[in-house]
C-alpha cells in the first residue's frame, strides 16, 4: 500500500484507468444503454482508481473481475467478454512497455515524479492505443472475439498477460539482472507464438473437417434429391403410358354414345391425374432453382425430403434468387436447420399437420418464414422450451444484424429471421 501518493502519481493513475476504459468501450460492443455503459464505465474507473492506489499492480486481477461482474450480461460465461478485458489488459501494458526506451532516453533518471513526465507517459498511452482501437476494426477483430464462444482464446491471452505481468516485475525488483530477465522473456514470448501458431493451425484444421463433413453431406442430399427426380420421371413414363390407355378408353367409350359409361371413364382419368399428381415432388422443389448457395440449397433439399416422407403437407416459396447471404452460411444453416427439426417435430404426429417454408427479399431484408401448425395434443413439451437450443442470445450478438422473432396462435407456431442486408449484396 502506498502511504505517501504525489500529485503526479496520482494524476497518472486517474489518467491510465480513463484511457484503459476509453479504449474498452471502443471495442467492446455492450447490449446496455449508453446511460448504463457511462454509469458503469464510470463507478469501474473510481473503483479501478482506489484499488490500484491500494495494491498497485497486483490490483489488476481484482479490477477485471470486477469489470466481469459490472457486464455480465447474464449466467452463462461470456468468453467474448472474457476475451476483450484480457485484451485491455494487454494493451495497456503494451502501451508503457513498448515507448519505455524513448522515455529513458528523454528522461534518464527513473525517480522523476513531475506533471510532464507523467502527462507524456499518458500522451504516449493514449496514441499507442487509439492506434491499437484503429487496427482492431480495421482488421475486424470484433468479429473474430465474438466468434469464439469457447475458453481456448481466453486461456492464451490469459497466458500471455501473466507472462508480461512476470516479465514486468521481475524487471522492476532485479535490476542487476536484466539481461536474463530480457532472454527469458523474449524465449517466453516465442514459446506464445508457437502456442498460438499451434491453436490457429489447430482451428483451421477443425474448420475444414467441419467443412468436409459439411460437403459430404451435400453431396448425400444433393443425391437424394436426383433420386427423388428420377423416382419422378419413373412415375411420369408409367403416367404417360396409362394416360394414353385411358384417352384411347375414352374415345371407344365416345364412339359407342355410352353417356353413363363416358361418365365413369372421365371420373376414373380425374381420380388417376390427381393421385399421381399428389405423389410427385416437383411442386414441392420447384423453387429450389432461386436458391444459389449451394451449402443453404443442401440444407433445404435435406429437410424437403424429411418432410415428404414423413407424409407431412409442405409449402416451400422462395420467387427470387438468393445469391448472397449477409451472415456467415454455417451460423445461418445451423440455425435453420435446428428450427426446421423443432417444426418437423411438433408436425409429424398431427393427423393433418403442415409446415410452411419460405425466403423472401423486400427493403433490403432478407427474411426465412417457418410456420407450422399447432394440434391439442396431450404433451408437457412446448413450441417455446426447444427455442433455447437455437442459441439466439449468442447470435444477436454476434451478428448486429439479425432480429428473430415468434409467435403462436390456437392454429400455427411461427418463426422469422430477418437480415439486414445492403442492396448490392441482394
Amino acid at each position: 500500500m502506498n502511504l505517501f501518493i504525489t500529485g503526479p502519481h496520482l494524476l497518472r493513475i486517474c489518467l491510465a484507468w480513463a484511457i484503459f476504459y476509453y479504449v474498452f468501450m471502443l471495442i467492446y460492443h455492450s447490449k446496455l444503454s449508453v446511460q448504463r455503459q457511462i454509469f458503469s464505465f464510470t463507478l469501474l474507473w473510481f473503483l479501478s482508481v482506489i484499488l490500484n492506489l491500494l495494491l498497485s499492480g497486483y490490483a489488476n486481477l481484482l479490477i477485471a473481475v470486477l469489470i466481469y461482474l459490472v457486464l455480465w450480461p447474464d449466467r452463462k460465461v461470456d468468453y467474448y467478454l472474457i476475451n476483450i478485458i484480457l485484451l485491455s489488459f494487454l494493451v495497456k501494458f503494451w502501451a508503457i512497455i513498448l515507448p519505455s526506451p524513448v522515455l529513458m532516453h528523454y528522461f534518464p533518471n527513473p525517480k522523476i515524479v513531475s506533471y510532464g513526465f507523467n502527462l507524456t507517459i499518458s500522451l504516449i498511452e493514449f496514441i499507442f492505443s487509439i492506434t491499437f482501437v484503429y487496427f482492431y476494426n480495421y482488421f475486424k477483430l470484433n468479429n473474430f472475439f465474438q466468434s469464439r464462444q469457447n475458453p481456448m482464446t481466453s486461456i492464451v491471452l490469459g497466458y500471455i498477460y501473466i507472462i508480461c505481468f512476470l516479465f514486468l516485475k521481475l524487471t522492476q525488483s532485479f535490476r542487476n539482472y536484466t539481461a536474463l530477465i530480457m532472454g527469458i522473456f523474449g524465449f517466453t514470448i516465442l514459446q506464445c507464438l508457437f502456442i498460438i501458431i499451434i491453436f490457429i493451425t489447430a482451428r483451421r484444421r477443425q474448420r475444414k473437417i467441419y467443412r468436409d463433413r459439411f460437403s459430404e453431406e451435400q453431396v448425400k442430399n444433393l443425391k437424394m434429391y436426383t433420386d427423388q427426380l428420377e423416382k419422378d420421371q419413373l412415375k411420369l413414363r408409367h403416367f404417360k403410358h396409362d394416360y394414353k390407355n385411358l384417352l384411347f378408353s375414352l374415345k371407344t367409350v365416345a364412339a359407342e354414345q355410352n353417356y353413363d359409361a363416358m361418365n365413369q371413364a372421365l371420373d376414373n382419368l380425374e381420380n388417376y391425374s390427381d393421385d399421381y399428381l399428389k405423389n410427385l415432388s416437383i411442386d414441392l422443389y420447384q423453387d429450389l432453382n432461386n436458391v444459389k448457395n449451394p451449402y443453404l440449397k443442401s440444407l433445404f433439399i435435406s429437410k424437403l425430403n424429411t418432410i415428404n416422407q414423413k407424409k407431412i403437407a409442405c409449402s416451400f416459396n422462395c420467387t427470387d434468387e438468393l445469391n448472397n447471404l449477409p451472415m456467415n452460411a454455417f451460423d445461418l444453416i445451423r440455425l435453420l436447420d435446428q428450427a426446421i427439426n423443432n417444426a418437423i417435430h411438433f408436425t409429424e404426429r398431427q393427423e393433418h399437420g403442415q409446415i410452411q417454408l419460405a425466403i423472401t427479399q423486400e427493403d433490403q431484408q432478407l427474411a426465412f418464414l417457418i410456420n407450422n401448425s399447432l394440434a391439442n395434443l396431450p404433451t408437457t413439451e412446448r413450441s417455446e422450451d426447444y427455442l433455447e437450443l437455437l442459441h439466439i442470445k449468442d447470435l444477436k450478438k454476434k451478428y448486429s444484424n439479425i432480429f428473430i422473432q415468434h409467435s403462436k396462435n390456437a392454429k400455427w407456431f411461427r418463426f422469422h429471421i430477418t437480415l439486414i442486408t445492403k442492396e448490392e449484396q441482394l
